[in-house]
């Protein structure tokens, strides 16, 4: 097969966390749509996981991504977390037909996938952990708050892109301005009562405080900001607040 990759599903995109291509011009971050692709097929209408020649296939045939590549033979396995939701796919496609012993390889894939889903579930698992400890123990503290300094939120920062690039995970980003003249202790003080255990904050200066809010997509993070907002803004703490996606 030309193209091996391993995909998440986040909404309406499969992104693609590894692939190696030979035929197609995917690369990692690449999104293909969910609903148009052969694996909502294989996943949600249990259509086949290995298929040698998809002209003969009748679902795989008429499939709307077949509108922008080309595809001749296909295989794909979900891929799942550890409470057997879908995470996204095992997935190759090729531009040719292939062997009918390609269905032959049917027993090993199988166990593949299940592989992959531990050792993609195990890595979760362990960047949250990282990103915890990353959080408490980072070297950089501002001496005011005990909060991460700019270079403890650098590496936060850098450390979740690489979650958000490498295991699809989505999280966002406020960065909140109080005014000068406030005290920084009572406004970390209040986002730590405000934030989960799982979200970071660090203090970059001037009353400048960066949040991370952790496995938080777009919408929940608006939510957030305007409640951090309503409750600052009742202790008369009065912020700029602006936030962005580490998943866009």
């Amino acid at each position: 097969m030309s193209m091996w990759m391993i995909t998440r599903l986040r909404g309406d995109d499969l992104l693609i966390l590894r692939v190696q291509d030979k035929a197609y011009g995917m690369c990692q971050g690449h999104r293909l749509e969910w609903q148009t692709s052969y694996c909502v097929q294989m996943v949600e209408l249990g259509n086949a996981r290995i298929v040698a020649d998809t002209a003969i296939n009748q679902a795989y045939h008429t499939a709307p991504i077949n509108a922008t590549l080309d595809i001749g033979a296909y295989i794909g396995f979900p891929l799942r977390d550890t409470q057997g939701n879908l995470f996204g796919t095992l997935c190759a496609l090729d531009p040719h037909a292939q062997p009918e012993s390609l269905l032959d390889a049917l027993p090993a894939l199988e166990h593949e996938a299940a592989l992959i889903s531990h050792l993609l579930n195990t890595a979760v698992r362990d960047a949250r952990q990282q990103r915890l400890t990353t959080f408490i123990e980072h070297p950089d503290r501002c001496d005011i708050t005990g909060l991460p300094g700019p270079k403890g939120w650098e590496d936060i920062l850098k450390q979740e892109i690489g979650n958000a690039r490498d295991l699809g995970m989505e999280s966002s980003v406020l960065h909140l301005h109080g005014p000068e003249e406030a005290d920084s202790e009572i406004i970390a003080d209040s986002l730590a009562a405000l934030l989960r255990e799982h979200d970071s904050v660090a203090h970059l200066g001037n009353n400048r405080f960066a949040v991370l809010l952790a496995d938080t997509d777009q919408a929940n993070a608006q939510r957030a900001a305007d409640r951090i907002r309503d409750a600052l803004n009742a202790k008369q703490l009065l912020v700029r607040l602006q936030y962005t996606s580490l998943f866009s």
